[in-house]
């Protein structure tokens, strides 16, 4: 049997284990004769066969991770396998998007998208509480966000995902009386309808984001926020900058708080972000180093 890759698919909701099974199913392809082991992704029928991790092996975890190395090791049986949980969430890190249609197929018969008049805007529920607290990466879009790709796109939006009766699904039902609420479906119901419409509006979320990058939109409002704005993430890379469906949508560089007024401002604040260039996407994954002073 040749190199073991296991897939710790842990820490997180679904679209971080796809991210995790990924990485070990992409890392296995760079090494012939590897054999992807460890946990099941029964969602979209990923269930690898169980084979113990040799005595020799790595730990992989996080975001950066240092490929080539990692596959000299494993093809010259420098170690016998890699037990990874990492997210490798970068653009480099990703496979062909046509592969990676391959390993989470839509089910049969494929559920229904949002045709050509509809703008599908995902919705992922803030954390908020007095005090604070929560993930800093992950935020609530403004809703004035929304309005302006609604007006500047002439389509009829629809809400779909984590919407309740929660103060910001609440507030968005208030601000957007004529558009389409649809709660939660659940995982699979929800990725599956999101993956299949036209227009995609992405919200701050691993999940959101594999939904639209797999499907095959026309267009896909990629909002570049908390994790996705790579001034509070360095570590993360997920703007797919030669990729025609994508147009960018820049944010302030501002970590999630959880606060009840930062939920206020979101829903009453006037922050639309506005629509960037590749070249200015380009430039905020690698900023111009400042010039070095001269020695006194």
């Amino acid at each position: 049997m040749g190199p073991i890759v296991e897939a710790r698919l842990v820490g997180g909701r679904l679209g971080n284990k796809m991210f995790q099974a990924m990485f070990a199913h992409m890392l296995a392809r760079q090494v012939p004769g590897a054999v992807v082991t460890g946990d099941p992704l029964p969602e979209f029928g990923l269930v690898p066969p169980q084979h113990p991790l040799p005595a020799r092996h790595l730990l992989l975890g996080g975001h950066r991770v240092d490929l080539p190395r990692v596959a000299y090791l494993l093809r010259h049986g420098l170690i016998g396998g890699v037990a990874t949980s990492a997210l490798g969430c970068r653009m480099e890190f990703l496979e062909p998007v046509e592969t990676v249609r391959g390993l989470f197929p839509s089910p049969a018969p494929r559920p229904e998208g949002f045709g050509a008049d509809w703008l599908v805007i995902n919705i992922r529920a803030p954390f908020v509480r007095e005090g604070g607290g929560g993930h800093p990466g992950y935020l609530p879009l403004p809703a004035a966000y929304y309005e302006r790709l609604v007006g500047e796109s002439g389509l009829r939006p629809v809400f779909l995902g984590q919407i309740g009766k929660d103060a910001y699904s609440e507030g968005l039902r208030a601000r957007f009386p004529r558009a389409e609420f649809i709660p939660s479906r659940g995982a699979i119901p929800d990725f599956e309808t999101i993956r299949a419409s036209r227009h995609i509006c992405v919200a701050v979320s691993t999940f959101s984001w594999l939904a639209a990058w797999l499907s095959e939109a026309e267009t896909i409002h990629l909002p570049v926020a908390g994790i996705f704005h790579p001034a509070l993430r360095t570590d993360i890379n997920l703007l797919p900058l030669h990729d025609g469906r994508y147009r960018f949508q820049l944010l302030p560089a501002r970590p999630w708080g959880g606060t009840p007024a930062e939920l206020a401002e979101a829903l009453e604040g006037i922050e639309a972000g506005r629509e960037i260039a590749m070249e200015e996407a380009l430039a905020l994954l690698h900023p111009p180093r400042e010039a070095a002073r001269p020695a006194v």
